[in-house]
C-alpha cells in the first residue's frame, strides 16, 4: 500500500513538475542573437546572407514578416508594374547566397545600354556596354520576393520566420544599464508574445516603426508629384536600352 501510495505521488509531481516548465517556458521571452523587422527585399535578403554565413551557423536568427508567405507555385504570364532595376554588384549579393539562380529561372531582363537626354535642349548621355557585359537587370519585385522566400524555406534551419506577425512595441535598454533593466531590446508581438534580441534590424519600410521608436531624426519633403506606371506591348523586340527624359515631368522607360 506504501509502495502504491509513493508512486502515485512520484507520478502526481512529475506531472506537476512538467506544468510548472512548461508555464515558465511560456513567461520568459525567447532571446535571438538577431531580429530582422520587416521581411521585404531588404529584410528577406539580409536574413538569407545571415543564415547563410558559415560563421553565424550557431546564431539564433529570426524574420518578422507582417503579410503572408509569397512565393510562386506558377509563374504569372502578366509581368507585374513593379520592378527594380539590379546593378551587378546587388547580382553578385544574391548569387552569394542562391537566390539569383532561382530568378535567372524565372523572369528577369538584362540591360547593356541607357540614355538620357533633356527635352528642352539637345543635351544627352548614353552609356553602353555592348562589348563587355550587362549594365544591370530590370526583375519584377514579386520575381525577387518568391526566389528570397523559396531560399528562406531551405535556410528553415537557420532562420526561423514568422509570416502574419504584427509588431506593437518595441522597448529599448536604457543607455546606461544597472543590472535590474533587460539588455536587450523586447518586441511585442500582436498574439500577446515577447521577444528578446541582441540585435535588432529595421527593414519595415519608409515608415519604419524601429527607426521612430528608437527616436532616430529624418529629413524628408514631398515633390507634388504623381507618377503612372504601365506595361508596354512592344511591336519590335530590341536590344533592352533604358530610356528618360526630361519635359516639363521626367519620363522613363525601363
Amino acid at each position: 500500500m506504501q509502495r502504491l501510495c509513493l508512486l502515485h505521488f512520484l507520478k502526481l509531481h512529475r506531472i506537476w513538475t512538467l506544468r510548472q516548465g512548461r508555464a515558465l517556458s511560456s513567461a520568459v521571452p525567447a532571446v535571438y542573437d538577431v531580429v530582422i523587422s520587416g521581411g521585404g527585399m531588404v529584410g528577406s535578403a539580409m536574413a538569407c546572407a545571415l543564415g547563410s554565413d558559415p560563421n553565424l551557423r550557431h546564431k539564433k536568427i529570426l524574420l518578422l514578416e507582417a503579410g503572408h508567405r509569397k512565393a510562386f507555385d506558377c509563374l504569372p504570364e502578366i509581368f507585374s508594374n513593379r520592378v527594380s532595376s539590379i546593378t551587378p554588384g546587388s547580382a553578385a549579393l544574391l548569387a552569394s547566397f542562391g537566390a539569383w539562380d532561382l530568378i535567372l529561372a524565372m523572369r528577369f531582363k538584362p540591360f547593356k545600354r541607357m540614355q538620357v537626354w533633356d527635352a528642352c535642349s539637345d543635351a544627352l548621355i548614353t552609356f553602353d556596354k555592348d562589348a563587355m557585359e550587362d549594365m544591370g537587370y530590370i526583375v519584377e519585385n514579386d520575381v525577387i520576393i518568391s526566389a528570397l522566400t523559396q531560399q528562406l524555406d531551405s535556410l528553415s534551419k537557420r532562420v526561423e520566420v514568422l509570416y502574419r506577425s504584427r509588431v506593437l512595441d518595441y522597448k529599448w535598454p536604457p543607455p546606461y544599464n544597472n543590472g535590474e533593466a533587460s539588455p536587450w531590446v523586447e518586441i511585442e508581438l500582436s498574439d500577446g508574445q515577447k521577444l528578446h534580441t541582441r540585435l535588432l534590424i529595421g527593414a519595415d519600410g519608409h515608415n519604419s516603426m524601429v527607426r521612430s521608436s528608437a527616436g532616430m531624426q529624418t529629413v524628408q519633403w514631398g515633390y507634388n508629384h504623381v507618377a503612372i506606371v504601365a506595361t508596354l506591348h512592344l511591336s519590335e523586340v530590341r536590344p533592352l536600352c533604358l530610356l528618360e527624359t526630361f519635359f516639363s515631368q521626367p519620363l522613363a522607360f525601363m
